[in-house]
């Protein structure tokens, strides 16, 4: 699947992805360090998109709204739905929610109407799957569609229980992870990158200890 490879690379020459030595808001110490926030260009996205469509079409997804969680998960989202539309002649719907409440003007903390039918949750990572959760009770409230969570990155990390974030997500909720990359794929990277193979202990040390 090539679309890893290109995700890694691009990821890398980004600084979106670095190795050493990182402390997370969990107080865990982190041999790799992910951070959407570079991807500020719309070259960038573009190639997201495409490879995010590439995944699709692999794992034949069938929806008709995409939605982008506040913050992250708005730019991906929206650049994805403009790329389908642009190149495949698919026009999804395209919504996105507000951290808090709107009182005035346009209210509510949801941006845009669903349409009926299956929904596409577009974010940039899955860690411990609070985020997603707690996206996923919002849109209960509005009955949502939805069966499938699109990311850039599946850390692969314990949630609240004794299994991947992920999988977690799958029991509780009936919802399907999709990930360009998952840590496995870094670890299969820097195994064959030489200028990244001295990191390849520790991110695995990382994944035995905290993974599932």
């Amino acid at each position: 699947m090539n679309y890893k490879k290109t995700f890694i690379e691009l990821a890398i020459r980004k600084d979106a992805l670095k190795f050493g030595s990182f402390k997370l808001k969990s107080e865990r110490i982190s041999p790799y360090f992910f951070y959407f926030g570079v991807f500020s260009d719309g070259r960038s996205l573009s190639i997201i998109s495409n490879l995010f469509l590439e995944l699709i079409k692999e794992k034949n997804l069938k929806f008709v709204n995409i939605f982008g969680p506040a913050y992250k998960g708005i730019p991906l989202a929206s650049a994805l739905s403009a790329f389908i539309a642009t190149n495949n002649d698919l026009d999804s719907n395209f919504i996105y929610d507000r951290k808090d409440q709107k009182l005035h003007g346009e209210k509510g903390d949801i941006v845009g109407n669903f349409k009926n039918g299956n929904t596409l949750i577009v974010d940039d990572v899955i860690t411990a799957g609070t985020a997603i959760k707690n996206t996923l009770r919002k849109l209960e409230k509005y009955n949502v569609e939805t069966n499938m969570l699109l990311v850039l990155l599946d850390r692969q990390e314990k949630g609240s229980e004794d299994i991947s974030a992920s999988d977690e997500i799958k029991k509780k909720f009936n919802i399907q992870v999709y990930s360009l990359i998952s840590i496995s794929d870094i670890i299969e990277y820097v195994s064959k990158t030489k200028e990244f193979e001295k990191f390849k202990d520790s991110i695995i040390n990382y994944k035995d200890k905290y993974g599932s």
